[in-house]
């Protein structure tokens, strides 16, 4: 371009280059506009606007005219923009270059573009056949389907209407054993088709169905003759029961479900024989079982095993050796070992009877409950089995066995007067109550057990007055009879009592304590009251019977491992009669000192020294003082000679003689403080004081054994 020409790069369609000139117009209104923006009013605001920018700052402060800097600036731009254009002419090829590529590449893209269009059409009618293709597989599949269900119904019907040749022989001909069990199933399963309304209205039907009842009623007839001769084959003697019972009558147990559900009247008749046919089997063999073991029962306690003694035996019994009443009818020992083998096996009699032994009744009635509630979940497990989930033979095969047992208890527990039977009878129920509940055959005799509680309870209570009105009747001794050692109705009562609270837990612990409670206090009025009223003239006597008495009671319950009210209300006996004995004991021996003791403390205490002399007691001082010197050792000896002979028990002797010189120490202390008072610098007979330390060694001699 020349100075006054400027070549522009044109984009027309031939895409060649134009050529532009400027006119004097031009420069003449770019110097006017120039000039105008010179002479332009130039506001505050735009002042304070220029002077911010960096360009006018260096310029001002250069001192530089702006219109000069301005021009400076115009020609500046105008360099500028023609080195572009020189620019742009010197890359003017390859523009033409590219701009015809973009153009090829354009045509390439609208070419891709309709192919691209193509596949999309072609894609669009590929998807509707394939769709139009599943269509077709869904429909054929439920044909299909539909089809199936046609050949499997047909066929059925086919099968079912049609009653093969051998079928009819093997129903009406071939032996009833494991083979017939296939047969009737066959036929359950076109008797039961035949029986449906779909099938009633077919053609078929009617050709059949005459066919069909006869081999069901020929069927039905043949499987209870056979039932009916296997249930026969029970009655006879030494068969085991329940082997038959598992390796024949269950093996053929659909033939009960085919008469149950086609020939009901079969059916009853197969029930009713069975049950008849296991009511005797059971009811027989419990008959056997109890009189076997009824042969080898001893009586534990009769009548006369009573705790106390009747009114023409006392004289003889009550405190001599007495007659020898049975130890079982009050103690309970290994008897209670019945309790701990609820579970075990039944007792059998050839081998007690071999081993030359004897069993007692509650021995019998658990084994004959441990094998009735064997017998009983047995026989219900088969039933339920082989009748069905409603079991309805069960309900009445134990209901003579039962009432036969029963029978026999009753018999049992109206002639028995065994306390500790009647108790063991109950917890023997309960045990194997719960034992019948826990295999899951409740229901069944829970009616039996409530029977036996109740009343083994009302002859347990019958057998507690029975004792109560022993106790009671126990007439008073003689005079002459006197003794102060334990009567052998105290050691009974202690085993009954001790034995029964062993027993005493559970459901049966309040019944049993109040039959206890009972026991205790006619015992209490028998020993405090009456014994012990004959011998209340000898107040030493009667403490001394009534310690001996309440310790053997005490002894034997602790040695048996028995607590309770029982214990606690002759603990309380046994204290108050001891501080009786060792009042009367020192009161034997040291009577003068001790009747000092009480007869001046109070008047030392409230009226002082003066009060004291004043009295009759204050002249006995002296002499008591002498006495107490010279007889207090034979006196300790003499209070030993009598523990020891008085009281059999010799630990409760022991501390009966400790007690008895610690209240001694007690009452000469009391009297040394009592003289010390009355006479500070010890009196005239000071030199026969008895020091406390003397009487504690002696005390000791006899401590060696407490």
């Amino acid at each position: 371009a020349t100075g006054d020409s400027i070549v522009s790069i044109g984009g027309g369609d031939d895409g060649g280059l134009r050529e532009t000139r400027p006119t004097h117009f031009a420069s003449r209104l770019a110097m006017a506009t120039d000039e105008a923006i010179l002479t332009e009013e130039i506001n505050d605001d735009d002042l304070r606007s220029f002077e911010q920018d960096d360009m006018v700052k260096a310029a001002l402060a250069k001192g530089v005219d702006l219109r000069e800097y301005a021009k400076q600036v115009d020609d500046e731009l105008r360099q500028v923009e023609r080195d572009s254009i020189l620019d742009y002419i010197a890359e003017a090829e390859q523009l033409a270059s590219l701009h015809t590529q973009i153009k090829q590449c354009d045509t390439i893209l609208d070419t891709m573009e309709s192919t691209l269009s193509g596949f999309q059409g072609d894609l669009a009618n590929i998807s509707a056949e394939i769709k139009h293709l599943q269509d077709e597989s869904i429909s054929m599949n439920i044909r299909l389907r539909n089809r199936k269900a046609v050949e499997g119904q047909l066929s059925e019907f086919v099968t079912q209407a049609v009653i093969p040749p051998q079928l009819v022989t093997s129903i009406c001909v071939a032996d009833v054993n494991e083979a017939y069990i296939e047969y009737v199933t066959e036929l359950n399963a076109k008797v039961r088709f035949a029986r449906q309304e779909s099938a009633q209205r077919t053609m078929a039907y009617r050709d059949i169905h005459g066919d069909i009842e006869r081999l069901r009623a020929r069927a039905a007839q043949r499987m209870r003759d056979f039932l009916l001769q296997k249930i026969g084959t029970l009655r006879k003697r030494m068969t085991n029961v329940q082997i038959l019972q598992q390796a024949v009558l269950l093996k053929f147990k659909s033939f009960y479900a085919f008469l149950t559900e086609h020939a009901p009247d079969k059916a009853s008749e197969v029930l009713e024989a069975y049950n008849t046919t296991m009511t005797a089997i059971f009811l027989r063999y419990f008959r056997a079982h109890v009189a076997d073991l009824s042969r080898l029962r001893v009586e534990c306690a009769t009548r006369a095993d009573v705790v106390g003694e009747e009114a023409e035996s006392m004289s003889a019994s009550l405190f001599g050796k007495g007659a020898v009443k049975g130890e079982g009818a009050f103690k309970l020992g290994d008897r209670a070992k019945v309790l701990d083998a609820a579970s075990c096996t039944p007792i059998i009699p050839a081998i007690v009877q071999r081993a030359g032994q004897t069993i007692l009744y509650e021995e019998l009635f658990a084994s004959t409950c441990t094998l009735l509630v064997d017998t009983v979940c047995s026989e219900h497990a088969f039933c339920s089995d082989f009748f069905g989930a409603t079991n309805p033979a069960f309900k009445n095969i134990f209901g003579k066995t039962l009432f036969f047992l029963l029978e026999h208890l009753e018999a049992f527990l109206e002639s028995t007067y065994d306390t500790i039977c009647c108790l063991l009878l109950i917890k023997i129920a309960s045990s194997h109550e719960q034992l019948v509940a826990q295999r899951g055959v409740s229901g069944q005799l829970e009616g039996f057990f409530e029977s036996v509680t109740e009343a083994a309870w009302k002859r347990y209570f019958e057998c507690i007055e029975h004792q109560q009105h022993s106790i009671a009747k126990t007439a008073n001794p003689p005079p002459s009879s006197l003794d102060v050692h334990p009567v052998p109705v105290s050691r009974r009562y202690a085993e009954l009592s001790a034995s029964l609270h062993l027993l005493a837990s559970g459901t049966t612990e309040q019944r049993v304590l109040s039959s206890t409670s009972t026991l205790r206090n006619a015992m209490h009025a028998l020993l405090v009251q009456r014994l012990g009223g004959v011998l209340r003239p000898h107040r030493k006597k009667q403490a001394v019977f009534l310690i001996n008495n309440a310790d053997v009671v005490l002894a034997i319950m602790r040695e048996r491992g028995a607590a309770g009210e029982d214990t606690r209300t002759f603990e309380e006996l046994l204290d108050a009669n001891k501080a009786v004995f060792v009042e009367e004991v020192l009161s034997g021996t040291y009577g003068r000192l001790i009747r000092f003791v009480k007869a001046t403390e109070g008047p030392l205490a409230q009226g002082g020294v003066s009060a004291v002399r004043q009295l009759d007691e204050y002249r006995q001082l002296e002499p008591i003082v002498k006495e107490f010197h010279a007889n207090w050792k034979a006196g300790i000896e003499a209070i030993n000679v009598d523990v020891m002979k008085s009281f059999s028990n010799l630990k409760n002797g022991m501390e009966i003689l400790k007690q008895t010189l610690t209240q001694l120490l007690l009452y000469h202390t009391r009297f040394l403080d009592i003289v010390k008072q009355l006479h500070p610098d010890g009196g005239p007979f000071a030199p026969y004081m008895i020091t406390i330390s003397t009487i504690m060694t002696e005390i000791k001699t006899y401590s060696r054994n407490f």
